[in-house]
């Protein structure tokens, strides 16, 4: 009788290669499962951000969920036999068309376009009042009111003499040291109508734009850096602010120090305010957009700049802008009576 060849494998008997492939699938798929089942349960039970600093960080991670969905799907397409595979292949392409759907290019020519009567706002966090004058004298042109967070003396001092209070000649709020003062620049007279009990200066203010009655306000909130407890408080604090003002034409703009899935800005909106990012484009594409950190040394990785706005009034998205000297991006965000 003739032995077998040595090229001959008994049936079954898998290849190196194909051992190597389903190894690397096992790794990827226990990857992707570990790295998307936490920001996933925080999504699901946001309560859980609020239990300490790390969970209120590691729900940053939200709007990235995709990748480690990815990861996973590419571990189930290795790991899975090849009759099983297009699970893998659905999990990713179902992943990549929802964490695309920001950025799908809509006809802008059938949303409304604002007129002359609607309500620009320009927003920026100055960090610690670094932020460059030009840039803000540039961007204020188009504006009708300025919302500055950490708005210092010497910030002050500085647009006055860059001739800012000739343009925008009534002021409300505070300029305080290091990151205590916010302060609204406008137009038109401001009357002040409520004052927030949030660490950083935050406030409502009444105005009339072109004969519209407006509701303007602005605030800072603390950073989970700070602690989950008072991140938490100060976001009650804002839900409460805003919330007796949610019937008239409102504008809520500033720097929240939270994503649009933590568990903050749930809460602000829940008292009856919308995000202007799921408003009219101004331009084609301009969806998901980030804000912060402005550095060289880093891509923006998270927006926790916003403007919100009441029922009776329409929004388009806010243009964020790259402004020298400070951390955040600035916005401007346009509004109009419904």
């Amino acid at each position: 009788m003739t032995a077998p060849s040595p090229a001959v494998t008994r049936r079954g008997t898998r290849s190196p290669g194909h051992r190597l492939r389903r190894a690397l699938g096992y790794v990827l798929t226990v990857s992707g499962v570990v790295m998307t089942l936490p920001p996933f349960v925080l999504l699901v039970v946001p309560s859980l951000q609020a239990l300490n600093r790390p969970l209120a960080f590691l729900a940053c991670t939200i709007p990235y969920i995709s990748i480690p969905l990815v990861v996973l799907g590419l571990g189930l397409f290795l790991a899975l036999p090849r009759r099983r595979r297009l699970v893998g292949v659905g999990l990713i392409v179902v992943t990549l068309v929802a964490a695309s759907a920001p950025w799908w290019r809509f006809p802008t020519q059938w949303t409304p376009r604002p007129t002359a009567g609607a309500l620009r706002v320009f927003s920026l966090n100055t960090e610690f009042g670094q932020a460059d004058q030009g840039d803000i004298m540039r961007l204020a042109q188009s504006a009708d009111v300025l919302a500055f967070q950490e708005n210092t003396p010497e910030f002050v001092k500085s647009l006055e003499a860059r001739g800012l209070s000739a343009e925008f000649p009534y002021r409300e709020g505070s300029a305080e040291w290091e990151s205590y003062g916010t302060m609204l620049w406008s137009r038109t007279p401001l009357t002040v109508v409520a004052l927030g009990t949030t660490r950083y200066t935050s406030l409502v203010v009444r105005t009339s734009v072109r004969g519209s009655a407006w509701t303007v306000s602005t605030l800072h909130a603390v950073s989970p850096l700070d602690g989950s407890r008072a991140w938490e408080q100060d976001g009650a604090a804002i839900a409460a602010l805003e919330a007796p003002y949610v019937g008239e034409h409102l504008v809520v703009v500033g720097d929240f120090n939270a994503i649009d899935e933590h568990l903050t800005m749930r809460r602000i909106r829940a008292v009856g305010l919308q995000d202007s990012m799921t408003g009219w484009p101004l331009v084609a594409g301009d969806g998901y957009q980030n804000s912060w950190p402005n550095t060289p040394k880093a891509p923006f990785l998270i927006r926790i700049d916003h403007a919100l706005h009441s029922a009776s009034v329409d929004a388009w998205r806010p243009q964020y802008v790259t402004v020298s000297g400070t951390d955040h991006r600035g916005l401007t965000a346009t509004f109009a009576v419904r």
